[in-house]
This record gives structure tokens, C-alpha cells and sequence, in this order.
């Protein structure tokens, strides 16, 4: 017999309109009375002298914004790392490896040592991201003048309680520029990463008010292109949220002309090696937050600027049955990976889900995403339990098609008619991290695991079964 979900009573101001696709992602997460007195924010330090370097000023706000959630109480970076980075204390305690930070000694700082890649893992694991070289800058320089805490500032205090955010430092400096000197500054820094990936080539910029747009595509296209980003930045807002989409300035679109580009700018500027099967990636945590993709052949994009509204179409008929996907549906499926990411500790899965999930409306279905209910309905027919189970949990070892496509699969089913009106509440759950799950569905659903994986396995068998 099928046990339907039950979704329980919500707390005041959760409630999530039926009538909405999906409802509010926020932000701010519950703290109980201990932390909020302990996140007294602190009295200002004396400024230290603009070349003399500053902890709360230069290097606290980079590890808020990359490390700090995760090494902290209760954290798998606590858990499993055995390294807390809440306080200065703690940070400079380090963990079993050693001393976060030695004065002086660039050897003995394990913090250092793990950003730059000298030691195993490399930080931060989060996000797929790793730091940019001002930040790692910002940390040396620290560390070499002596990795003193401002004076004024007590070391048992959360680093949170006096460091900005880098999103505010960013908001704070673009506040103060005129509008034509936030297009030149961004003009810059966008023309600065092409160079870095290929020096000959010479991007065009086009700008919307949330967005601009580096590519050497066509105008016609990359108008478009850019057109059908900020109109589909109202149902990414409505999706995960206006804070979890609230961007200090215009986010960069980079869209390279082939792969070996593309390839270049990510051995160039996030240091690694690019994966055979990835089509692009996102940082809305840097300085100058960005997207960039590949860019794929032209499937008549600007049909997809026109407003979503019911069609006799045959589904798929705008990317096309063949798998071929559009520029607008690419960039929105890393746009929203990547802001679902930098918004909490979520999932990987459920970041990936939802990216996919809102590249299909845009694309209004087409081969790729058959391909992934495909792949879906294969791993619920070799048992859903085991296979929802390993994605759930990580993905590790999972295919990479396979990981989409149960993501993908779960975030449809969870954002379906029938438990529509309780999907923000599991994402604000889930934003607490993985680990939360079995809390989350109980809190939210009224089952157990098993329940929930046996009425999504149901519903996708329902769903997808029928379908060629």
C-alpha cells in the first residue's frame, strides 16, 4: 500500500502559496539565544593603515564568506575535520594537521597551506570553488606581518560578529561609484579574464540591468541572450528568493566561442582541471560574481525571450528533440546552481536539481531533459532505494549523467502540484546541509526516509514511465 506524504503544519510564515511554482528561499536562518549573544557585533578596531595588513578589514571577510560556515559547531568541517575557524582563537588553534596560523612562518600555517593547495584536500571544498589569488594574497600578507587580530577586538569573539561580508564590501564600493564607472570597472574586469583564457579574442559587452554579457556571438544572439536572462530572473527570484538573488552589481555572463577556452579560463582562474563532460560553472561569491559556459549551436534562441505562457507546441519543440540546449537555458542552470550553493550549505544534489529544473522551463523541455528523466527512471527500475540513496549522500561514485538526472527527478517530483506547497520549506530545511535530511522530512513531510524515497520512486515511475 502507498503511504502519501503527509505535509504537516508549517511554523507561522512558512506557508507557501499553492498558486506559486515555488515559494520564498530564506536567507536568515534561526538562531537560538546563546548564538545571537554571542554574535554581539563587536566594537570597530582601530583602523589599521592602508598598507599595513588588517585581519578584520582584509582577511576575516574572505574566510565568513568561504569557510566559516562549514567549520563551525555541529559542521562537517567540525565533524570531520576537527577544525573550527568561528573565532580567531580557533582559527589560529588550527586542528590535527597543526596551527591555522604561525606568525612569520607561511610553512607552519595549515589555513594557508590548504587554500593554496600545498596540503591535501585543498580548501575550501564547498562550491566546487576555490580562492582567487588576491584572496590568497590577502591571507599571506596577513600571516608574514605577524597574524595579529586587530587591536580592540577580542579573540574568543565570532569572526561574523565585525567582518563584513565580501557581497557587502562589494555593495559598499559600487554604492559610491556613478553609473558610467560601474560599467567601465566592470568592463574591465571582464575583459581581464578573457585575456586570461585567450588573449586574442575580443568580446563584446552587452548589459541589461542585472546582467552583462561577454561574448563574441553574433549582436542579434547576444542580445537576446541577455534579454532572456533578466526576463527569467523574476522566476529565479521567485524560485530560491530575492535575497538568495541579490547580487552586489551586474553578474558577468562569459560565454566562450569553443572548449578550449573555456578550459583555459578555469585552469587560469579557478586553478583546476576541467572535466570532459562540463558544460560551465559559476562564482557568485567573488568579487565580481560570474557565469561562464560554452557556447552552444544556436537552437533559434530568440523564441526563448517571448514570456512563458501555455503553447500548442509540442514539448521540446524549442531546444529540439535532438538534445541540443540554449544559451539562455545553459547559463540559468549554473546561475541557479550557483546561487543555491552560495545561500547555505545545501546538498550538491539539490543545487543541481534545481539548476536543471529551471533550465527546463526555460527551455521548455526538449531532448537533454528526456535524457535525464531517462536516466532517472533507469536508476528507479535498478532499485530507487540504492540509487536515491548514493545521491543523496554525495554522489560519489555515481555517473555524472546519472547524478543530474536523479537530481533533476527528485526536485520535479518535490516541486510538483502535489507537494508544491510545502517545497520552500524542505529548501529552507536543506539549506542547513545534507545531514539535515531525515530532519527536514520528517519536520516537513510527516514520514521517514524510507517513505520518501518510496512515494518519490512512485511518482517517477508514474511520471516518467510512460515516456519515449
Amino acid at each position: 500500500m502507498t503511504i502519501a506524504i503527509r505535509p504537516r503544519a508549517l511554523a507561522l510564515g512558512l506557508v507557501a502559496s499553492a498558486a506559486a511554482l515555488l515559494g520564498p528561499f530564506p536567507k536568515a536562518r534561526a538562531q537560538d539565544a546563546a548564538t545571537k549573544t554571542a554574535e554581539t557585533p563587536q566594537a570597530k578596531p582601530e583602523a589599521a593603515r592602508p598598507d599595513e595588513p588588517s585581519f578584520a578589514r582584509d582577511v576575516a571577510p574572505i574566510l565568513v564568506a568561504n569557510c566559516v560556515d562549514c567549520h563551525s559547531a555541529g559542521r562537517q568541517g567540525v565533524k570531520r575535520g576537527k577544525l573550527e575557524m568561528s573565532s580567531f582563537e580557533k582559527l589560529v588553534a588550527g586542528g590535527p594537521s597543526g596551527p591555522g596560523a604561525v606568525a612569520a612562518n607561511l610553512d607552519e600555517s595549515h589555513v594557508f597551506l590548504r587554500v593554496t593547495g600545498d596540503e591535501e584536500p585543498r580548501m575550501p571544498l564547498t562550491n566546487d570553488a576555490t580562492l582567487g589569488a588576491k584572496a590568497i594574497a590577502a591571507i599571506e600578507g596577513w600571516i608574514k606581518a605577524g597574524a595579529k587580530l586587530d587591536p580592540g577586538l577580542d579573540p574568543k569573539a565570532p569572526l561574523k560578529s565585525y567582518a563584513a561580508s565580501l557581497e557587502d564590501v562589494a555593495r559598499a564600493r559600487l554604492e559610491k561609484m556613478a553609473p558610467d564607472e560601474r560599467d567601465a570597472r566592470l568592463k574591465e574586469a571582464g575583459l581581464d579574464l578573457w585575456r586570461k583564457a585567450d588573449p586574442s579574442l575580443k568580446p563584446e559587452m552587452e548589459t541589461t540591468e542585472h546582467f552583462a554579457l561577454f561574448s563574441t556571438l553574433p549582436k542579434e544572439r547576444a542580445t537576446a541572450t541577455v534579454k532572456a536572462m533578466e526576463s527569467e530572473l523574476s522566476t529565479i527570484r521567485r524560485a530560491l528568493g530575492a535575497e538568495a538573488t541579490d547580487w552586489p552589481g551586474k553578474v558577468c555572463l562569459h560565454v566562450f566561442p569553443d572548449r578550449a577556452a573555456y578550459v583555459e579560463f578555469q585552469r587560469t582562474v579557478k586553478r583546476r582541471e576541467t572535466p570532459e563532460d562540463e558544460e560551465g560553472d559559476a562564482d557568485l561569491k567573488a568579487a565580481q560574481p560570474y557565469v561562464v559556459v560554452v557556447a552552444p549551436p544556436d537552437v533559434g534562441e530568440t523564441a526563448v525571450v517571448a514570456p512563458r505562457r501555455k503553447s500548442r507546441r509540442r514539448r521540446g519543440a524549442d531546444a529540439g528533440e535532438s538534445g541540443a540546449r540554449s544559451l539562455p537555458g545553459l547559463l540559468t542552470e549554473h546561475l541557479v546552481r550557483a546561487a543555491v550553493l552560495a545561500s547555505g550549505t545545501p546538498p550538491r544534489w539539490l543545487a543541481e536539481g534545481l539548476g536543471v529544473y529551471l533550465a527546463n522551463g526555460v527551455d521548455r523541455g526538449g531532448g537533454a531533459y528526456q535524457d535525464l528523466r531517462r536516466a532517472a527512471l533507469g536508476a528507479f527500475r535498478r532499485g530507487w532505494a540504492t540509487q536515491a540513496t548514493d545521491v543523496l549522500g554525495g554522489g560519489e561514485g555515481v555517473a555524472p549523467e546519472e547524478f543530474r538526472g536523479v537530481s533533476f527527478a527528485l526536485v520535479e517530483c518535490l516541486a510538483s502540484p502535489r507537494y508544491r506547497s510545502v517545497f520552500p520549506a524542505f529548501l529552507k530545511g536543506m539549506r542547513e546541509g545534507g545531514e539535515k535530511l531525515d530532519d527536514v522530512v520528517r519536520k516537513v513531510y510527516g514520514v521517514d526516509r524510507e517513505t520518501f524515497l518510496t512515494e518519490t520512486g512512485e511518482w517517477i515511475a508514474a511520471s516518467y514511465g510512460g515516456r519515449r
